[in-house]
């Protein structure tokens, strides 16, 4: 849903990146949803929910509806694929435009009771000292909405953990394009199956997480055999994950079961 109103609706994409980032931000020239980048042939590729270019930045907006391990690693390998997809061969490094990544998350992923984390880059040893890197990051924290003070981020980061629709336009906007987007019904089936799918797929990585490590301990004492099928159980699940974070379903739901697809994967990520 959210990757449809984004690209759907270039107007709101911009009201949120604004409200999200406390800047203005120029009219939006496309918005590309679920976009998948690969660095290079055989590297890992990411698919960012909404790519967003304006006549003087870019844009990556995340929508993250449950909380993952290693977010802060994973920002830094957005960014570098954002980066290298813009940096054309024999082009300056000046060319590479302001770029903004932001994800908003229905957790706190940092524990800190924070409802907005920025990050920037710092001289620690001088603050008088610029950069220039040209990129921030910001991590939204919707549970935490009601520390903010009444605005646009509060109506947008109550929305986003209660669907209540407060007083301000943009929640209303957006509340009304999720209205429309439900009544297409082809596009909402076709979407409940994708959910299904990619639900079931990260239950069965879970499962097979907890499976392994119930195993290593009920088979404690044959070590060897224990540690081997929890390695072996715990290697799939997160294999699984990764393409479902790819975006790679099918890859996912083959590789659950076909041990010769599986390794052929295993040896492509890992390269």
């Amino acid at each position: 849903m959210f990757d449809r109103i984004m690209e759907e609706r270039p107007d709101l994409c911009r009201r949120v990146l604004e409200t999200a980032l406390g800047v203005p931000v120029d009219e939006v020239r496309n918005v590309v949803a679920e976009r998948t980048l690969q660095p290079r042939v055989g590297s890992h590729g990411v698919r960012l929910d909404a790519w967003v270019r304006t006549s003087d930045a870019l844009y990556d907006v995340e929508m993250q509806t449950y909380s993952r391990e290693g977010l802060g690693r994973r920002m830094r390998y957005y960014q570098s694929a954002m980066d290298t997809a813009m940096l054309r061969p024999g082009a300056t490094y000046d060319s590479l435009p302001e770029s903004f990544i932001v994800f908003i998350c229905l957790h706190d992923e940092f524990k800190e009771g924070l409802p907005v984390y920025t990050f920037d880059m710092i001289c620690d040893e001088s603050g008088s000292v610029v950069l220039g890197h040209g990129f921030r990051w910001v991590v939204l924290n919707a549970s935490a909405w009601e520390m903010l003070p009444d605005g646009p981020l509060r109506g947008l980061l109550r929305y986003v953990a209660t669907e209540e629709v407060g007083g301000d336009g943009l929640t209303a906007d957006l509340a009304a394009a999720v209205e429309a987007a439900n009544e297409d019904a082809p596009w909402r089936e076709e979407s409940l199956v994708m959910l299904t799918l990619e639900e079931d797929m990260r239950a069965q990585g879970r499962l097979l997480q907890k499976k392994g490590r119930e195993e290593g301990l009920a088979e404690g004492r044959a070590e060897g055999r224990a540690a081997g099928r929890a390695e072996g159980a715990d290697q799939l699940g997160k294999l699984i994950a990764q393409l479902m974070d790819a975006g790679r379903f099918e890859d996912a739901r083959r590789a659950a079961t076909d041990a010769e697809y599986r390794e052929g994967l295993l040896e492509e990520l890992d390269s």
